[in-house]
């Protein structure tokens, strides 16, 4: 079968670190190849390098036998490939249809009008209408795109890149934060698309059951370099792939253990009765919650249901507009966010926020340099022993690391600020099993050290490792409140509320 892409000896260095060594491969037309591989071993760089947004140091890009190595981005998408971003991107304000219709009309080379009416351009309005029912939006065409779910938003980047009628599509991370419902949609969607004959699908992701799904084949890289190539089954069997990318967690050891800690009972968070707007909007519905001194608590719910609100408004990013917030027995809920985080409240988000142009040394320091923050419990020494991956790339800078390695230094610099409870926002989003198991390890010895966390996430495996009580958030109200075992038991609010 003739490659629609493929690479020669394809290099591409940051500084001194080898983001891509030496890869060599060939992506077969009319097929879904899949590039899996832990944080860190180079899969965006080798999209990047594959869409013209980066050029390699050595080695060669080849499109249907044409070198567009020195290609530019805009060159290639006019050749045929197209490409999602693993950071939503689209038109929040315009709606639905008019996010379609831009791309649209420059392929259509129609930009010149663009201060016309899309309903004088007839066919490239029916054509905007043809991939909104595609992608499975067209009953949402016109509405706001900023208010779609998260599920919504990543189907709607889809679309824009199949306005520009290409052969290659590439996605990367294309189910990342979605809950089980709108992946099984997304699913859906990316399996039409392949049997539609007329696309070539590349497709990054850390979600296996999608990628051992959709794939014909899979590409397996580790430390930016080709470690496997093959089938499903056959990269299933590999032992290397087992042991370097899915790690012992999936080979067969055993589960993490969560720390038991005896409980004294006192009430370190007292969240009461909160409403919280955006504008005109209300995003939380009297949610009242309590967190006691040593314990792990898990806020569950789908995207949207107010869990990244409910951490803000505790950190005072969004003060709520009524009810109380108690820390320690003290009201915050008026206070400024540093007012609050010198109270001893870390806060972990769900974007990681680290500084790209330091180096993860600097990162952790900068706590110490606030003069509030007293000489604590927290050193860089012992953030190393929590997060061993972080004491081999202490020189390195923000911008160079994988997202897995952001999420672990941007805990460790929460926790140089020695704080006595920790809010962590969406923490197992994106990573890869390996990073997932080594972060569960991380929370145990960080609870061992006698830390309390509060953890928004939507992935109930996840916070069932971690967590020994949960509450669930539906349409910005609590819907759940009880132990994290009862409620792995309790199949039927599981579906009910999370869709599981």
């Amino acid at each position: 079968m003739n490659a629609i892409i493929r690479t020669e000896n394809l290099t591409k260095t940051f500084s001194k670190f080898i983001a891509v060594n030496d890869v060599t491969l060939k992506i077969p037309e009319g097929q879904v190849m899949a590039i899996i591989g832990p944080n860190g071993a180079g899969k965006t760089t080798l999209i990047n390098l594959l869409t013209g947004r980066l050029i390699p140091d050595r080695g060669r890009v080849f499109f249907r036998n044409a070198d567009i190595t020195s290609m530019s981005s805009s060159g290639r998408v006019c050749c045929g490939i197209g490409r999602s971003f693993q950071i939503t991107n689209i038109f929040p304000r315009l709606t639905v249809r008019e996010n379609v219709a831009i791309p649209a009309l420059a392929h259509a080379k129609q930009t010149h009008s663009v201060i016309r009416r899309l309903a004088g351009f007839q066919e490239t309005h029916k054509r905007v209408d043809k991939i909104l029912e595609e992608v499975g939006l067209g009953d949402l065409a016109n509405l706001i795109a900023g208010q779609l779910s998260h599920g919504d938003q990543r189907r709607l980047e889809i679309a824009l890149a199949l306005t520009t009628e290409p052969c290659l599509l590439i996605l990367d991370e294309p189910t990342a934060g979605m809950n089980p419902r709108e992946r099984k949609k997304a699913l859906e969607l990316l399996g039409s698309l392949a049997k539609s004959g007329r696309l070539t699908l590349l497709i990054i992701e850390h979600d296996m059951d999608v990628v051992f799904s959709l794939a014909d084949r899979i590409v397996v890289l580790n430390q930016g370099s080709l470690l496997a190539e093959g089938s499903p089954d056959e990269i299933r069997k590999n032992p290397r792939v087992l042991d370097i990318y899915l790690g012992a967690a999936i080979a067969g050891a055993p589960e993490v253990q969560k720390a038991q800690l005896k409980l004294e009972g006192e009430k370190i968070l007292e969240v009461k009765e909160i409403d919280t707007f955006y504008g005109l909007s209300q995003a939380l519905h009297s949610v009242s919650l309590k967190v006691h001194k040593g314990e792990a608590v898990a806020l569950l719910g789908r995207n949207g249901v107010g869990k990244t609100t409910t951490l803000r408004c505790i950190m005072g990013l969004n003060p709520p507009r009524r009810g109380s917030i108690r820390f320690c027995g003290e009201e915050i809920s008026r206070y400024p966010s540093y007012s609050i985080a010198s109270r001893g409240i870390g806060y972990v988000p769900d974007d990681r926020r680290i500084f790209p142009n330091l180096s993860t040394l600097e990162n952790l320091m900068l706590p110490a340099q606030v003069r509030w923050i007293r000489k604590g419990h927290w050193t860089v020494d012992k953030v190393a022993q929590i997060f061993p991956q972080l004491a081999k790339i202490m020189d390195r800078k923000g911008r160079f690391l994988s997202g897995g390695e952001q999420k672990m230094l941007s805990i460790g610099r929460a926790l140089m600020g020695d704080p006595s409870l920790l809010l962590l926002d969406e923490p197992s989003e994106g990573l890869s099993p390996l990073v997932l198991k080594m972060l569960l390890e991380a929370l145990d010895r960080i609870r061992e050290e006698g830390l309390t966390t509060l953890v928004a996430d939507q992935n109930v495996n996840f916070a069932h490792a971690v967590a020994d009580r949960a509450y669930i958030l539906d349409k910005g109200a609590i819907a759940y409140d009880g132990a994290m075992e009862e409620l792995w038991a309790d199949k039927e609010v599981l579906k009910t509320y999370l869709a599981v």
